[in-house]
């Protein structure tokens, strides 16, 4: 989430509005903190953060209480992920101005990049305190809460930033997600379609809404969502997955082999996708790829608990006694509690 650029600073521009032509021109004294500044936006808008950087300071320089010279500067810094620098930046923004909610947001992002989730999450809050319109503090301090597993907060969250920006399609999409998490699954198809709505063309919005469906079994739907999802993106293989999971679980067996192994051709160290490969496998019979694949998978995760299990029972199908029961003891290891049900295979 980009902080935004406050922009040029232009002084005096109504000073001369009412001067008659035969009126002596001034001459403009260019070494001012005003000039140094809207050289430092220009170069910030050019993506030049080094000179950016450079002309801010010259503005601060000749104006120590520049505030907002101070803020730029450290969002330049920030492009450059010189974080301890914008912070600084950041702090003395907020120090010559206590209400600066864009200093506390960006010194939140900051935070958010320093792992520091407890001060990014204060900085927001204060964000949402000084304009509680802010909506992309409101929405970032919603994933925070998300990624604690509050949901409920994340969802109050959410809702705040849609309700200071109605049309935030990231909003809704999370907001969706978060009430995914609390069983609120038909609320949840509501806001991915709203999120589709107000941005079409976010093939994630997409991918979503059809794991809302795959959810409720509703595998038409999800598939069509679904390949909406790699119309926008054709590369996107976690979709490809995702298609193939809700053609797997409607029967579509052959369908499910060719999107596992479409997700895997465009990320061959995909190990969900071999995984899934092999379940398609075990369910046309071929255990033996399936064996393979899940053999695959483990490589790539050796602590895949389902993938073990998965190889478990594929050899069993082959009549490797000896390998199933080793595969389903280290299932059940990993977590996987109903490996246990298949230990019979070990007496």
């Amino acid at each position: 989430m980009k902080a935004f650029l406050i922009t040029c600073f232009c002084i005096g521009a109504m000073a001369f509005a009412n001067a008659q032509t035969d009126t002596v021109k001034i001459k403009v004294d260019e070494n001012t903190p005003e000039n140094a500044y809207n050289k430092g936006l220009e170069f910030f808008k050019a993506k030049n953060y080094t000179e950016a950087i450079n002309e801010f300071g010259k503005a601060i320089t000749l104006k120590a209480d520049f505030e907002k010279a101070y803020y730029n500067r450290g969002l330049a810094y920030a492009e450059q992920s010189k974080l301890n620098e914008a912070m600084a930046d950041y702090n003395k923004s907020i120090e010559l101005n206590p209400q600066a909610d864009y200093s506390f947001f960006s010194r939140g992002e900051a935070n958010s990049q320093l792992e520091k989730k407890a001060e990014a999450y204060t900085d927001y809050t204060k964000a949402t305190e000084i304009n509680v319109k802010h909506a992309d503090a409101w929405y970032r301090r919603g994933v925070i809460d998300y990624e604690a597993k509050e949901y409920t907060k994340a969802v109050d969250d959410y809702t705040k930033a849609i309700e200071a920006k109605p049309d935030y399609a990231y909003a809704f999409n999370d907001r969706a997600s978060a009430k995914l998490e609390l069983g609120k699954t038909d609320e949840a198809i509501d806001d991915y379609k709203k999120a589709i709505a107000a941005a079409p063309s976010m093939p994630f919005s997409h991918n979503n809404l059809g794991s809302a469906y795959r959810k409720i079994k509703n595998y038409t739907a999800a598939i069509e969502t679904y390949t909406k999802a790699i119309e926008l993106k054709k590369d996107y293989y976690i979709a490809y997955n995702n298609r193939g999971t809700a053609k797997l679980e409607n029967g579509d067996f052959k369908g499910a082999l060719l999107d596992f192994t479409k997700a895997i051709e465009l990320k061959n160290d995909y190990a969900f996708a071999y995984n899934n490969r092999a379940s398609a496998n075990y369910k046309k019979q071929d255990y033996q790829s399936a064996v393979n694949d899940c053999n695959k998978a483990i490589s790539l995760n050796a602590n895949y608990g389902e993938a073990y299990l998965n190889r478990g029972i594929s050899k069993e199908m082959i009549k490797d006694f000896k390998g199933a029961c080793e595969d389903f003891k280290k299932a059940n290891s990993l977590g996987i509690e109903r490996a246990k049900q298949y230990f019979d295979v070990c007496e």
